[in-house]
């Protein structure tokens, strides 16, 4: 009997179209629970894209460049199991070779300056898919829940020829860019599919705790597609081109059934592989994952075990009153971490506005919605913490309060959590609109602004320019150290605010040189807000350099960076979040950069520079 209620509730029986689809999203997404994981089965990335037709998903996988797209398509008829077909998509990056053999719409869609913002968004441009789909998956599950089946169909070369050449506009002329007869598309489809399909099967391996116990692959004869200026399309048999079908089964039943089912349309095989558990495995199947994915455990995220920061997750405590936007930045915050293949744990303590799936429980880990783990918090922070840490390994974990709570009370029972989190900072997000009123009617309003370290001055777009203004002097006069962003619907990039990982100018890294910025981009007003990376000639005095950070002014937010002192031949990893901070050893010996980079608030663009100046004068004292 397969063990899938763990991992699996949906009804295939009352409801087998969403059962199917609600199976394929608790594969892709439990993969993503733990960190170092998901690494090891060889995801980089994943997202969801939901339709009001249609739901799909966005990955990113080792080895490939590109974005796959993933997306329910339809059932299909097979006595005593319920089949879901899902399509397949390869989207490569603008500058991959790939993007070479694509057709030459494929090709110049690439090139757009909106091509990334149509590959999350594929499901809403049917185009997308027509032209990037490389094949599709089956996933099946018969009624009585003792076997389950995956599947893939694609084809070795995707080919496609224009009969009449192409002919197009370059420089006022027109210029010959394919013959007549040659080709227009030459794309390794089932190369690329069958990467997907690998960690994807090693995914629900490593769900259901065990290997597949059946494989089977057939090829058919395959052909290329040619065209004309007329748009007529016809298939002509290519002798070098292959469909081919793969499957794996687990469980009791009848796998080998279901596959020559499904494989029947296409007439007779050129090659017929069929395995069973106990059997040799077929030449070319020796390495893939799933046969050892079920081992995977107790990894740890994989970055920061190797640049030796502290695995304690970072704590981010999110106040503010019901409506001022807490769940538009919850939201954002999550999404954002989710497409940089982090891990997200949300604990709230009431069933909050962003119910994830709506069924959480007091203390227990309930619920996941796109790499975010949701659990309710009733008065025991420490419980949820431990719920949340013993069965999964955030990157993250927010702490989501009522609009009614005192973010102040919470410090205390935060301090004593240091064995298991890493207190990073409070955000308070304030309703502009109602400011004014909210602080006439509430005392509580007042302490969620003073226990801030940043202040999200939220619907701007709905507030005068001298009501902004007036908003923000208040806010400055009630908590004059915090930091102060101005956004519409909760959208500020966390990047600006929230932890990041150091590393010596990895692809999220802060940036390792002098002068350097954050990769941020801008999508309003922070035209005040100084990020330096200033480089550390050499070893510095441990006292003084305390002694300076201690007089640090309360509009520096936040430092992150690599030191070594003088007392001591290890490098050390320095963080610094609204007046607190910590050292602990950075063991990478790779990494010989030496910096500290500083996020400040302002009115000028020397102000990182002058508070680096104050700090240098303070440590050269005697």
């Amino acid at each position: 009997m397969l063990e899938l209620r763990h991992f699996f509730r949906g009804d295939i029986r009352s409801d087998p179209e969403g059962a199917v689809q609600e199976l394929m999203r608790a594969i892709l997404v439990r993969a993503q629970f733990v960190p170092g994981v998901r690494h090891a089965l060889g995801w980089r990335g994943l997202k969801q894209s939901v339709t009001a037709k249609a739901e799909g998903w966005t990955a990113r996988i080792a080895g490939c460049e590109g974005v796959f797209g993933l997306c329910f398509t339809g059932m299909e008829e097979a006595p005593g199991w319920v089949v879901g077909t899902f399509g397949l998509s390869y989207f490569p990056g603008a500058g991959e070779e790939l993007v070479e053999r694509c057709s030459l719409r494929a090709a110049a869609c690439t090139q757009r300056p909106d091509y990334m913002l149509l590959v999350r968004e594929f499901l809403q441009h049917e185009e997308m898919s027509s032209l990037f789909r490389i094949g599709t998956l089956l996933l099946a599950l018969d009624v009585g829940e003792k076997a389950l089946y995956l599947g893939m169909e694609s084809l070795s070369e995707l080919r496609s020829r224009a009969e009449a050449g192409v002919r197009l506009p370059r420089e006022g002329r027109m210029v010959q860019v394919i013959e007549p007869g040659g080709r227009d598309q030459d794309f390794p489809a089932l190369t690329l599919a069958r990467s997907f399909f690998d960690v994807l099967a090693a995914s629900l391996a490593f769900h259901l705790g065990r290997a597949p116990c059946s494989l089977f692959e057939r090829s058919f004869p395959g052909a290329e597609i040619a065209y004309d200026p007329a748009g007529s399309i016809r298939k002509i048999p290519a002798a070098d081109i292959e469909e081919v079908l793969v499957a794996l089964g687990y469980g009791e039943g009848r796998c080998d059934e279901l596959f020559d089912s499904l494989s029947g349309a296409y007439g007779a095989p050129g090659r017929d592989v069929r395995w069973r558990e106990g059997e040799a495995v077929p030449p070319g199947y020796e390495g893939m994952r799933w046969w050892t994915a079920r081992k995977t455990s107790g990894y740890r995220t994989l970055d920061k075990k190797s640049l030796g920061i502290d695995e304690r997750p970072p704590l981010t405590v999110l106040a503010g009153f019901l409506g001022a936007g807490k769940t538009s930045f919850l939201q954002h915050f999550i999404e954002y971490q989710t497409q940089r293949s982090r891990f997200v744990a949300v604990i709230q303590n009431e069933i909050g506005e962003v119910g994830l799936d709506g069924k959480l429980l007091d203390y227990t880990v309930t619920e996941i919605d796109e790499g975010c783990v949701c659990c309710s918090l009733a008065g025991n922070l420490r419980r949820a913490v431990n719920d949340i840490l013993s069965s999964f390994q955030p990157d993250f974990v927010l702490l989501e309060t009522t609009g009614a709570a005192n973010p102040l009370n919470l410090l205390d029972e935060i301090g004593e959590l240091e064995d298991l989190i890493r207190y990073d900072c409070t955000v308070t997000v304030v309703d502009a609109l109602n400011l004014d009123s909210s602080l006439s009617r509430f005392a509580i309003a007042t302490d969620q602004i003073r226990a801030a370290d940043v202040l999200l001055l939220n619907k701007c777009d709905l507030v005068s320019d001298a009501g902004l203004e007036k908003a923000r002097t208040l806010l400055q006069e009630i908590n004059p150290r915090a930091v102060l962003f101005l956004t519409t619907r909760g959208d500020l990039n966390p990047a600006f605010i929230l932890d990041i990982e150091v590393s010596s100018r990895g692809e999220n890294a802060w940036p390792a040189t002098p002068g350097a910025r954050l990769p941020i981009h801008h999508s309003h007003v922070h035209d005040d807000l100084r990020c330096e990376t200033l480089e550390i000639p050499g070893p510095l005095n441990r006292r003084k350099f305390l002694s300076a950070v201690e007089s640090l002014p309360p509009k520096v937010f936040r430092i992150k960076g690599i030191v070594e002192f003088t007392d001591s031949p290890l490098p050390m990893l320095f963080q610094y979040v609204a007046g607190r901070y910590e050292l602990s050893q950075f063991s990478q010996p790779a990494v010989t950069d030496r910096f500290l980079t500083i996020i400040a608030q302002g009115d000028g663009p020397d102000l990182v520079g002058n508070v680096w100046k104050v700090w240098k004068t303070e440590m050269e004292r005697e």
